[in-house]
């Protein structure tokens, strides 16, 4: 077990999404409303999701963006030399 105190923090990264869900493009746009719908409804009182979350005061879904919010991510993956195949 790790205690705040034992270490010195000397770099704090942005925050960024810990899990994503993400629809295909070429989803009918009807469709793909209605999922995000039911995301963006869902009610997460008394679920392990809100256990889960509730230590970073996250309670909903939210939306993202792979540009915006998981930009320090590729930064990590382009400095260690990481790279993803997706075939």
């Amino acid at each position: 077990m790790v205690n705040e105190g034992d270490y010195e923090i000397i770099y704090t990264s942005d925050t960024f999404p810990t899990t994503a869900y993400g629809l295909a493009n070429n989803l009918n746009p009807e469709l793909a409303e209605k999922i995000q719908d039911a995301f963006f409804s869902y009610d997460w009182e008394g679920t392990p999701l809100e256990a889960e979350f509730a230590n970073s005061g996250e309670a909903q879904f939210i939306p993202i963006t792979y540009q915006e919010n998981w930009a320090v991510i590729r930064t990590i993956a382009d400095a260690n030399g990481v790279t993803y195949d997706c075939d």
